[in-house]
């Protein structure tokens, strides 16, 4: 929109100056590039056109207005420039945050994990002791393996003993008993 209103401007001088054709048509290269946004190439042909003319007051202003949106782009340009550095710094930062804190939570999950473990193998520990004692029966007493296992070599005997007393017993013949009614 400014850039326009500079144009409108420079076209409204250069119209009402009696300025020669040739550097009128340099003024006019130079505005229309500027529209275009190619500011470049509008200053290189303001300064070709100065060159031959150097006394244009229409060359002169635009070349003077031309820099200045040189330099407010260039401005721009370098505001850009740092604000993506600080953008891209301050995304390097919370990066490293992160990967601190991963790094953080990642030990602390590997700590809990040790303790457990250490937990884990004491309780086994203790139990084994505990079991151990169990394991290795006093002086006349017995373990309860030991007692199951009497146990069911008792009832295996029983059993067998049952079994032979049972083939044992002789079955005799019915006898048929007449009925005395």
């Amino acid at each position: 929109m400014m850039k326009a209103i500079v144009v409108a401007f420079f076209m409204i001088i250069g119209l009402g100056l009696n300025a020669q054709t040739s550097a009128k048509s340099y003024f006019n290269s130079g505005a229309r590039d500027f529209v275009h946004s190619k500011l470049e190439e509008a200053i290189a042909k303001v300064d070709k056109g100065l060159q031959r003319y150097p006394q244009d007051e229409n060359l002169n202003e635009l070349k003077e207005k031309l820099i200045e949106e040189k330099k407010k782009e260039d401005q721009k340009k370098d505001q850009e420039k740092k604000d993506d550095q600080n953008k891209k710094d301050k995304e390097d930062k919370d990066k490293k945050k992160d990967e601190e804190n991963k790094e953080k939570e990642n030990k602390e999950e590997d700590k809990k994990k040790e303790d457990e473990k250490k937990d884990k193998e004491n309780k086994n520990k203790e139990e084994e002791k505990k079991k151990e004692p169990q394991a290795q029966p006093q002086v006349g007493q017995m373990s309860p393996q030991q007692i199951k296992q009497l146990l069911e070599t008792m009832n295996n005997e029983e059993a067998k003993t049952q079994k032979k007393v049972n083939a044992q017993k002789v079955k005799g013949k019915k006898v048929q008993q007449e009925k005395d009614w």
